[in-house]
This record gives C-alpha cells, sequence and structure tokens, in this order.
C-alpha cells in the first residue's frame, strides 16, 4: 500500500552534501528551498531531505540497488566511496557514510 517515502538528514553543508548524494551516488535533485533545505530522489520516490543543523538522531538508510550490488559497490568505489561488506546466506549489505557520517547502506538479497 505505500510506495515512496522519505527521511531527514541533518548536514553541516547541505550545498556539499547534495553534492555527495547527487554527483557521487547519481541521485536527482528534487528540489531546494529558501530555508537552505534541499531534497533529493534516492530512487522510485524515495526522498532524502537534507537540512542544515547538528546531527540529532544517528541515521541509518538502507538503500536497494537496481544492479547487482557487486556493480553498484564497484562504480561507487571507483567515486571514492568507502565500504564496509558482510555477507550472509540471506543478504549483503555494503556500508558507507556521507560526508557527515550519517550511515547508508546499500542492501541486496542474496
Amino acid at each position: 500500500m505505500i510506495r515512496g517515502g522519505a527521511v531527514v538528514l541533518d548536514v553541516s553543508d547541505v550545498a556539499q552534501a547534495v553534492r555527495f548524494y547527487v554527483e557521487t551516488l547519481g541521485m536527482k535533485l528534487v528540489r531546494e528551498a529558501a530555508d537552505g533545505s534541499a531534497v533529493v530522489d534516492a530512487g522510485e520516490g524515495f526522498h532524502i531531505a537534507l537540512r542544515a543543523g547538528p546531527r540529532s538522531t544517528p541515521a541509518l538508510v538502507h538503500l536497494y540497488p537496481k544492479v547487482p550490488i557487486a556493480e553498484a559497490i564497484a562504480i561507487y568505489e571507483n567515486r571514492g566511496v568507502v565500504f564496509t561488506v558482510e555477507r550472509t546466506a540471506a543478504e549483503t549489505v555494503a556500508r558507507f557514510e556521507d560526508p557527515d557520517g550519517n550511515s547508508l547502506a546499500l542492501v541486496q538479497a542474496s
């Protein structure tokens, strides 16, 4: 019944965060607001709102690649992203951080 969704991430520099999410991760910029915040589309209607401010709550964002996870990891590593990869019988989880230390993970069922 639900499609899409959103998460809000606090970042120290919205412009720097937008560059990371758009240029490094390949997401699309949806909008920039007058208050300096921005929203990027992580795919299929899942939005990440970026707002300036101290990290108030630890964030963990799971992202599901459209290509095989090994291919996604290789592409992002080529762009400078550093991963910690865990493989189980059920799934592969490739953890990484944005420039502000927000935790993200590529997740794909095995």
